[in-house]
């Protein structure tokens, strides 16, 4: 089998550089970062070449500027990543965390959310999914471990209301990511990293480090009792659903 590779929807300084170095750092040979800043972008891969050198690895990591709103650019660059070695792990991290004020917040911003929540990880499911299967037919024995991850929150359950596009946006979200778990098929596995508040490198849990360490737990699980979320909360670590 070619080198596996993770594909980050949403790089960036928090949890999704944390997550690609760990993972480049434990299992990746190849690297694929989307993001719409390409300084940012930069930097990332940076980190991610120095994490992986670290753990005496040696990764290739690719940035493609995108903005996943614009679905012909965001189909346009997944399809060049189909060819950036073998696609094991999407990572969807992509969100906008802004304010929304009842009856004063634009309709077009709504939708915006909706589109960077909903049809983009649409889009990147519909992408990726056959992908994955396929190659766990054709490479059998090989340790392959098709995932597709999504960072999510408790939005879903407990909405803020000066939050309320993005608690709409990740509740509809969260309904598609268990709509999929129950539709892909076997062999593939579709899992939420679940964060339960504000990411801050002084929270004890809640901090980019222990998110990312998590979400390669999730993703590294064996066997047929695989667990579908895992949830950082402000004061400890759970494996029940929470949503």
């Amino acid at each position: 089998m070619d080198s596996r590779t993770l594909l980050l929807i949403g790089s960036g300084p928090g949890i999704g550089v944390a997550v690609a170095s760990l993972f480049a750092q434990k299992r990746f040979d190849y690297i694929a970062l989307f993001a719409r800043n390409a300084s940012q972008l930069q930097a990332d891969k940076e980190r991610i070449l120095s994490a992986a050198a670290e753990a005496g690895r040696q990764v290739n990591v690719r940035t493609w500027k995108v903005d996943i709103t614009d679905l012909d650019q965001f189909k346009t660059a997944l399809a060049e990543v189909q060819s950036f070695g073998t696609l094991e792990c999407v990572y969807f991290n992509a969100a906008r965390v802004a304010g929304s004020n009842f009856f004063d917040f634009p309709i077009e911003d709504i939708e915006l959310d909706l589109k960077l929540s909903v049809t983009a990880f649409y889009v990147a499911a519909q992408w990726a999914i056959p992908i994955l299967a396929s190659t766990m037919q054709k490479n059998p024995g090989t340790g392959f471990k098709p995932t597709f991850l999504v960072t999510s929150s408790l939005l879903p359950v407990d909405p803020i209301p000066e939050l309320f596009s993005l608690s709409m946006a990740k509740a509809a979200q969260a309904n598609m990511v268990k709509s999929l778990q129950k539709f892909v098929a076997k062999g593939t596995h579709v899992g939420m990293v679940v964060v339960g508040g504000i990411v801050s490198p002084d929270s004890e849990f809640m901090n980019p480090t222990t998110i990312a360490q998590q979400a390669w737990e999730l993703f590294n699980q064996d066997g047929a009792d695989w667990k579908s979320q895992v949830s950082i909360l402000e004061d400890k670590i759970d494996w029940s659903p929470l949503l």
